[in-house]
């Protein structure tokens, strides 16, 4: 079931370090800022890239029509399980960091951790958005007006994301306010939808509504996530150098 309660694996053990951590430390000190510090920012843009693809292939899903959307969902399928394996990983790597914590690697790992922790939400509110594109075709049919204003807001968090993924990758002066503008975008989105479901739509099944509802909260809650990473993701957020 896409939309399960996202299980958090244990840490793994690492006797050897914990053992040997002092002696390794007086050999390489530079060992764990060299190898694992770069390993954890490899991880933190894959779960940001990983977000942005499960949010588009959930939004095709859920927004496009017959095959289309009958073949975004096993895509949404597989790039949510991907995902989880990501935000899995990284976690484990930023639990590793407590066994020897670099000092000067503390920002990388804070943002890492605030990062991981976003695209965990949105892997389970992706999962959501899933279960109601796969259940939608045995349901009533969502009206017009209404899809169009909630798949207007998923490509509005698609859009998020990707600028999170840029912010990672290639920082933009005006990242700042291009997530200020997508999120009053979300907000006013999220507000006329409310509207539609109780005052302006025609008549809707119950079916519908729930399902226009439950996405549209979803999305404004993936969007409060993105605006997150994005934020997180700019390599000034976390600017401390190990090993200095």
């Amino acid at each position: 079931m896409l939309g399960g309660s996202f299980r958090r694996l244990a840490p793994r053990a690492r006797v050897g370090a914990m053992q040997y951590g002092a002696a390794t430390i007086q050999q390489e000190p530079g060992m764990w800022n060299r190898e694992e510090l770069g390993g954890l920012r490899g991880h933190l843009a894959e779960v940001i890239a990983r977000s942005h693809i499960v949010l588009e292939h959930v939004t095709r899903a859920l927004c496009d029509s017959g095959t289309s959307a009958a073949s975004a969902l096993p895509d949404a399928e597989k790039a949510l399980y991907l995902l989880r394996q990501a935000v899995d990983d990284q976690a484990l790597a930023i639990e590793e960091t407590r066994v020897v914590p670099p000092m000067a690697a503390v920002p990388t790992i804070v943002v890492a951790a605030q990062v991981n922790a976003d695209a965990e939400g949105v892997a389970g509110l992706a999962g959501r958005l899933a279960e109601i594109a796969g259940s939608r075709p045995g349901r009533p049919a969502i009206p017009a007006d209404v899809q169009a204003v909630v798949c207007r807001m998923g490509q509005a968090c698609v859009d998020m994301m990707a600028t999170a993924v840029s912010a990672g990758r290639s920082p933009r002066a005006d990242t700042a306010a291009r997530i200020a503008a997508a999120d009053a975008e979300v907000r006013r989105l999220g507000q006329r939808l409310h509207q539609l479901l109780l005052h302006d739509s025609a008549p809707i099944e119950v079916d519908a509504a729930l399902d226009a509802a439950l996405a549209g909260r979803y999305y404004a809650r993936c969007a409060e996530l993105a605006g997150s990473m994005a934020r997180h993701a700019s390599p000034g957020a976390h600017s401390g150098q190990a090993g200095q």
